[in-house]
């Protein structure tokens, strides 16, 4: 008899699950025998992801930094599931800016899907779990290391790993635990946007990892996999870095 998948039958939700790390989410939790509802904001990725992705796969197109949108709880609504696990992994960043330099706009960009949408999410998506369900947010070794020209960035991503305890807490009685992923650099597009497809700030960037490489978004989804299942079920409220030991020196 072959083993059991993690995540068999189960339903889960990954937010800005049509590329990079949300992407490879969804592809280990079809993997591991779950159904995935994914948001993205574009129709061109979203059409994308289906065809990849498979029958296994729904794709909502909303966008959690618009607190109008509830094309994800609508559909979630009409489906009539219980979500098992949330992954809340929607967020951005903008060109670096110095703190002194930061216009309420550019704040707001950042702020409004990284910690507001995040937020919001949880309020919207945690009526509709079943009890004993799992949240894991997406945050970034970047709220631990304040670089400098990222502070709205950096905020946002701390503030994300906090709430992961404030759920825990607040979640006891229906057994639901949050935890948190904080990824270093990972080999996505996004990061390639960061670097602006230098050679030489890429390697700068690698020589401060002493894995002596950036990260691939599998090996992320993998510990979000974790997260996700009954594998980690004493593990409520934490953190986990993947980011092969650039935090750590």
């Amino acid at each position: 008899m072959s083993p059991r998948r993690l995540l068999q039958g189960q339903l889960a939700v990954i937010t800005a699950g049509t590329a990079g790390i949300g992407l490879a989410i969804a592809e280990r939790f079809i993997a591991e025998g779950a159904t995935v509802v994914v948001t993205g904001t574009s129709a061109e990725r979203a059409d994308a992801a289906a065809r990849h992705l498979g029958p296994q796969a729904h794709v909502v197109i909303s966008d959690a930094a618009d607190l109008e949108d509830r094309a994800i709880e609508e559909w979630l609504r009409d489906d009539r599931r219980a979500v098992d696990v949330l992954v809340v992994n929607a967020g951005r960043d903008i060109a670096s800016t110095r703190i002194v330099d930061t216009t309420s706009g550019d704040f707001d960009t950042v702020a409004d899907l990284n910690f507001r949408g995040g937020f919001f999410t949880l309020r919207t998506i945690i009526p509709l779990m079943s009890d004993g369900g799992r949240i894991v947010l997406v945050s970034s070794i970047a709220g631990h290391n304040g670089g400098p020209g990222h502070a709205v960035y950096n905020a946002t991503k701390a503030a994300v790993r906090s709430l992961a305890r404030t759920v825990t807490a607040e979640l006891q009685d229906r057994r639901i635990r949050a935890n948190a992923v904080s990824p270093g650099p990972t080999d996505t597009d996004g990061f390639d946007q960061f670097t602006g497809g230098s050679t030489e700030f890429r390697d700068r960037i690698i020589a401060q990892i002493p894995v002596g490489r950036v990260g691939r978004a599998d090996e992320v989804a993998a510990v979000v996999t974790f997260l996700a299942s009954e594998e980690s079920s004493f593990v409520a409220g934490a953190e986990i870095v993947v980011d092969g030991g650039m935090s750590q020196v």
